[in-house]
């Protein structure tokens, strides 16, 4: 029986091709590995764009500082190591710190230095750069600062008979005013605004004369009128600007009446024949007038441009000889106003020589209006009712009691019951008389 022998058995591996060629390819990279060691054993590389973190402070009442402003937020780092460790380092394996914050304890500028480690046994870190950087801390506030909005540029767009009544910053979350806007930011920045002012970005196109609405450039200014940066401030955005346009045009004066007889009110006109004085002031005199000069919001002062303005109401009962004149004031809509120095005027009914006439009505005549389904009324005044009427003498002349209307209103009255009531009493016909006064001018009634 032959004995193993190892050596033979190596031999006859050698004399394989296929093992040599593999052997060889081994101990080829085994030789460039102790060559590459042995002959090239250290070397440098530099990597750049490395991030820093600065981290905020607090003092010693616990507030926080913070770092402020622009500063270098990467280094570049150069390594030394064995050549076929370092070859293989990125910046994702470098970690560059602030050697200490112990000098951070209050607001100010202070020059931070860095040390960097890595995670590679072997390999150190000979030179950072930079290899430090200044940085200022500063506490973080806030402040209400009042806004003032800028409509400089604005008024080229409003038509000449029109102007910027008022503009305003408002909140888009609930369209409030903001008068003053809550600015959060670096104690040094905030102190250094003195004012904050809100531009509204004009259209490319040429607006129409009314009231908008434009989104707002918000510029921080210092006392000297230079711009403060506000990249490090915190405020409400979400803002537009409401700008107001007041229209001035002149407007009609329209008298009005209460209880105007049905010969004027069927008039062409609508109206009885008058004339609108007014008291001038400078002039010291009064001069007729039909129209005064108004100023409001737009589509306000267009409507009373085409309807025009009304006056307080006159009663015609009042009217009557030797009363044929009232001082009325104007019935504005809301926010507008008389410009042109007028306060109040005078109507001046032109009817000509007017009397009056008293008639007695009995309460049969009484008509009672506005009676619920199924119900009736009736009075227990037996009295004779006095009406005293006021016109020409020539149109009283041919008045009677009958030509008299008295009515009761008696609108809302859907159950039984006595009540006390107005008398309205009213000449029928269409002619020109009107009544001064009715008496009594309540009674009571019986509802059933």
């Amino acid at each position: 029986m032959s004995r193993f022998n190892p050596l033979a058995a190596i031999g006859r591996l050698f004399d394989n091709k296929k093992f040599l060629v593999a052997f060889s390819l081994v101990c080829a990279v085994i030789f460039w590995l102790v060559i590459d060691i042995t002959e090239n054993p250290l070397r440098d590389i530099t990597i750049g764009d490395v991030p820093i973190t600065i981290a905020d402070q607090t003092d010693d009442n616990g507030n926080v500082l913070s770092p402020i402003g622009s500063y270098t937020d990467a280094v570049t780092v150069t390594l030394n190591g064995p050549g076929y460790m370092v070859s293989k380092i990125t910046k994702d394996d470098i970690n560059v710190s602030v050697s200490s914050y112990a000098d951070v304890t209050k607001p100010g500028t202070y020059v931070l230095s860095f040390v960097a480690t890595t995670g590679k046994s072997g390999c150190n870190v000979t030179k950072i750069s930079p290899s430090y950087i200044k940085v200022v801390y500063d506490y973080d506030t806030s402040s209400d600062i009042p806004v003032e909005i800028d409509t400089a540029e604005f008024q080229q767009y409003v038509d000449t008979d029109c102007e910027i009544y008022k503009s305003s910053l408002r909140s888009n979350s609930n369209g409030d005013d903001i008068t003053a806007l809550t600015v959060s930011g670096p104690s040094e920045v905030i102190g250094s605004i003195a004012k904050v002012v809100v531009k509204p970005i004009l259209p490319a196109s040429d607006i129409a004369s009314t009231t908008q609405n434009f989104s707002g450039s918000t510029v921080f200014y210092d006392v000297v009128g230079n711009e403060v940066d506000d990249s490090q401030l915190v405020y409400n955005t979400d803002t537009y600007v409401r700008i107001v346009v007041y229209k001035t045009a002149d407007a009609v004066l329209v008298p009005t009446f209460a209880n105007m007889p049905e010969c004027f009110a069927s008039s062409d006109s609508g109206l009885p024949p008058y004339k609108i004085t007014a008291y001038d002031e400078l002039q010291k005199h009064t001069e007729s007038i039909n129209h005064v000069k108004v100023r409001g919001p737009v589509d306000s002062v267009n409507e009373l441009s085409v309807s025009g303005l009304k006056l307080s109401a006159i009663d015609f009962s009042k009217v009557k000889a030797g009363s044929t004149s009232f001082n009325v004031s104007f019935l504005l809509p809301d926010n507008v106003e008389v410009v042109d120095g007028t306060e109040e005027v005078t109507v001046s009914l032109e009817l000509g020589t007017l009397t009056t006439k008293t008639l007695t009505v009995q309460p049969s005549a009484i008509k009672f209006e506005g009676l619920g389904d199924g119900l009736s009324a009736s009075t227990s005044y037996k009295k004779a009712i006095k009406v005293v009427i006021c016109g020409k003498y020539n149109v009283l002349r041919g008045i009677t009691a009958n030509d008299i209307v008295l009515t009761v209103n008696c609108n809302g009255v859907t159950t039984a019951t006595i009540e006390t009531k107005w008398l309205k009493a009213a000449v029928s016909g269409g002619s020109e008389a009107w009544v001064n006064s009715v008496e009594p001018s309540e009674i009571s009634i019986v509802i059933e």
